[in-house]
């Protein structure tokens, strides 16, 4: 990948991608050189990063997988094409604790449903 200037638009895309794909997982300067020739190779080849492992896939099959540890918990993995990199964001679901009542039950309703009718009869 760094071994010859990108020259066009894609392959500096390509590159930029790659960089991203290093700010997340540990990954050797070789894995970053074969995932450009291989996403150069092929316009529907992509890569695909989970929390342990990076795929290469061309068109929908699996070719080759690395392992790979994420750098970051901010992420649960990514998707990477030669025009397009998809960060897959960490979830994290929220839990309500404690008591509480959310206000305006049904009688609540029904009043400001009365008062609507009320004012639309005027």
């Amino acid at each position: 990948m760094m071994k010859n200037n990108p020259e066009t638009y894609n392959e500096i895309k390509v590159v930029n991608n790659l960089l991203r794909l290093s700010n997340y997982y540990a990954v050797s300067q070789d894995f970053l050189d074969e995932a450009y020739d291989f996403l150069m190779k092929n316009k529907n080849n992509k890569l695909q990063a989970g929390t342990t492992s990076i795929k290469f896939i061309e068109g929908n099959n699996p070719v080759k997988e690395y392992a790979a540890q994420l750098t970051t918990s901010t992420i649960d993995g990514l998707t990477l094409t030669a025009s397009l990199l998809t960060v897959i964001p960490h979830y994290v679901p929220h839990t309500y604790s404690g008591g509480g009542s959310w206000g305006g039950g049904s009688s609540n309703n029904n009043n400001n449903n009365n008062n609507n009718n009320n004012n639309n009869n005027h």
